[in-house]
């Protein structure tokens, strides 16, 4: 069933007054399937909030649903739409998710959402060189790989071991994309009732999961913000079946240090579930990497995922799980019933591009260290109320808020025709509602452009009073796009 705030996305950009745009987004919705016959709404009040509205246009909305006989209420029973029994069982689903952030079609916006970069130069080298008798020998097989090409398998191990973790092609799985990795992972070690248990903030995507799956999620600070004993105390309480971190790069942009790695492993030296290190942003990391989690102990279930997407270009769709044998060919016929095989064509560029994977990393480092420099002193100068949280690199920014929350505000920055990603997506338990994810990917013009919206919209959620439920245009009020 449907996230009803996460289905609404960029209700804001329909035509008409916002009672008017609101209740076209929830009837197209209802329209496409996204919210069946018998979900439950929010309550006026919540939706107000959670969009940045008057509660007087959120019943304009609900009014003309109703009129058109698409929702039905009760009182004291709430509003649903019609056409089957009332049904609450996501009423009160979580509002962030990796959809949630992803930037909706549309030229008038400005994307910081989205955190990657545009594909690195060698790329275009990589798609050149597939030809001659390597292209030939691929397209004279079936196609279909469940465990990957044997060419980009071999890739991946090699720099797993030069990055200090000795690995065999037999331990690598190749997946479409870093979210397919975590996704296999899911299916195959979580089950019903189980707990599982992330950092704070947190990546989007793993969320994504983990709220759709039939499990409990808790949550702590980061390893790399509060360093060790804050998840393995969490650990320890919750008895969990997965854990997730993303010790290097993060979205507050840290690092967690060696120190902190080793007091991890020997403080969970017990448990017996499986453990997922997100290495994906980990060749962005300025000077000494930190040590792989799998390279400091051999007793714990760590399943090593990557992907190609933030070194070098998101749109080739390659990722891996690195892990034990068994582990991996449990997980590769997880793969085989979903999709067969990532496409190999992908593969032939990743397994070229990946002996680059040095070069292209040292390249995109400096290209990250200027883009760091640059939009800080533009957010300084345009927001000068946000702290700018400190980071070690990356390729997104993490700024406190003065006052307010992250959800509400991201609604009235889309309304000023900037995509930025609220704390409260990325965190599973409220922690990191007050921040936001700025993304760096854009060029510095189109960067200046989007905080410049960023600052308008900031006076204008600063207009009334923290606590007023009209955060935003009141009904009729055109939303202000340059």
């Amino acid at each position: 069933m449907a996230n009803v705030l996460d289905v609404l996305g960029s209700w804001s950009m329909h035509s008409g007054p916002l009672y008017r745009r609101l209740a076209t987004a929830i009837q197209h919705a209802i329209a496409n399937g996204e919210i069946p016959p018998g979900t439950a709404l929010p309550a006026e009040r919540h939706l107000a909030k959670s969009l940045a509205l008057g509660r007087s246009t959120v019943v304009g909305a609900y009014d003309l649903l109703r009129a058109d006989g698409l929702l039905e209420s009760k009182q004291g029973s709430g509003t649903w739409v019609a056409g089957a029994a009332r049904n609450v069982a996501h009423r009160n689903a979580p509002q962030g998710s990796l959809r949630g952030a992803a930037l909706a079609a549309g030229d008038h916006i400005v994307d910081l959402a989205t955190a990657s970069l545009p594909a690195a130069p060698m790329v275009r080298d990589a798609l050149e060189h597939l030809r001659g008798d390597l292209l030939d020998q691929l397209l004279n097989t079936s196609g279909y790989s469940a465990l990957g090409l044997p060419e980009l398998r071999r890739a991946v191990a090699e720099v797993f071991t030069r990055d200090g973790l000795p690995t065999t092609p037999d331990q690598v799985l190749i997946t479409t994309g870093d979210q397919q990795a975590l996704s296999l992972v899911c299916g195959q070690f979580l089950e019903l009732g189980d707990t599982a248990v992330v950092e704070d903030p947190t990546s989007p995507g793993i969320l994504d999961l983990l709220h759709e799956a039939p499990v409990a999620v808790r949550s702590c600070a980061s390893i790399s913000s509060a360093g060790a004993w804050p998840i393995v105390e969490t650990i320890a309480k919750a008895k969990p079946s997965l854990v997730y971190l993303l010790p290097a790069l993060g979205p507050e942009g840290r690092v967690a240090s060696e120190v902190e790695l080793r007091s991890f492993v020997s403080g969970v030296r017990d448990f017996t579930g499986v453990i997922i290190e997100d290495t994906s942003t980990r060749q962005l990391i300025p000077g000494d990497r930190p040590p792989l989690l799998a390279r400091l102990t051999s007793k714990l279930n760590v399943l090593t995922v990557g992907s190609m997407s933030k070194v070098f270009w998101g749109g080739l769709r390659i990722g891996w799980i690195r892990g034990e044998e068994n582990a991996i060919l449990r997980l590769s016929r997880a793969k085989a019933r979903a999709d067969l095989g990532t496409p190999v064509l992908s593969q032939l560029v990743a397994a070229w591009l990946l002996r680059r994977i040095d070069e292209v990393s040292q390249i995109r480092r400096g290209e990250l260290a200027s883009r760091h420099e640059l939009a800080i002193i533009t957010v300084r100068e345009r927001l000068p109320d946000f702290e700018i949280c400190e980071s070690a690199g990356g390729v997104t920014l993490w700024l406190s808020m003065p006052r307010g929350a992250s959800r509400p505000f991201s609604e009235v920055a889309r309304r000023h025709g900037v995509a930025i990603v609220p704390g409260s997506a990325l965190s599973a338990g409220g922690a990191s509602d007050g921040f936001l994810r700025v993304a760096l990917g854009n060029d510095i013009a189109a960067f200046r452009d989007g905080v410049e919206r960023l600052a308008r919209a900031w006076v204008h959620y600063g207009r009334t009073p923290e606590g007023d439920e009209a955060l935003g245009p009141a009904a009729g009020e055109e939303p202000t796009l340059v």
